[in-house]
């Protein structure tokens, strides 16, 4: 299957790419690859291409980290470049269930955004629970290995379009611990 354009080209083992240039967005055809593929080479430990994610209401930053006390804790808020401008984030003890996490989204600043905000397209809110409670399952089965997984973004689209993962750091704990 061929991934066609518009594409999204990024550098690899970036931490905060959009602060370092190391993503090139909306790239509409090869030879723009090229150019962009020539600048970011530098930049990381390889290159990522994806398609572009279309029909984006909003960004969530879907985060975990292990806690020494409590095993597992899912942070859920703002995402995209907004994480640290608006601090507007809630964290769940887990397993936390569908109602658990969409209980969460809906005490979010953002979540009016997800909901159609003045007359703009509502998200799929499904979608993006969907894709939170799979996120939170995998890292309860794989705990004992996973320090911390940070998704950000999940680009959640309008309704019926889905939700997408457009970038993670995943850490890997020491094995002596699983």
């Amino acid at each position: 299957m061929a991934l066609g354009f518009p594409v999204a080209l990024k550098a690899l083992g970036v931490i905060h790419k959009s602060e370092l240039d190391a993503v090139r967005l909306n790239l509409r055809d090869a030879e723009s690859v090229s150019t962009a593929a020539h600048d970011l080479g530098p930049l990381g430990t390889g290159l990522y291409v994806e398609r572009m994610v279309r029909d984006g209401v909003a960004e969530l930053l879907v985060g975990f980290t292990r806690d020494p006390m409590f095993g597992a804790v899912m942070t859920l808020g703002t995402g995209g470049v907004l994480v640290e401008l608006l601090r507007d984030s809630v964290t769940l003890m887990l397993p936390a269930t569908r109602d658990d996490i969409e209980a969460a989204l809906r005490g979010l600043k953002l979540f009016p955004l997800l909901d159609g905000y003045r007359g703009r397209p509502k998200a799929d809110v499904a979608a993006a629970i969907d894709a939170i409670s799979g996120i939170a399952a995998f890292v309860q089965q794989n705990a004992g290995e996973i320090e911390e997984l940070d998704i950000n973004p999940l680009i959640v689209c309008t309704e019926g379009k889905g939700a997408w993962i457009a970038d993670a750091l995943l850490v890997l704990g020491d094995k002596k611990n699983v």
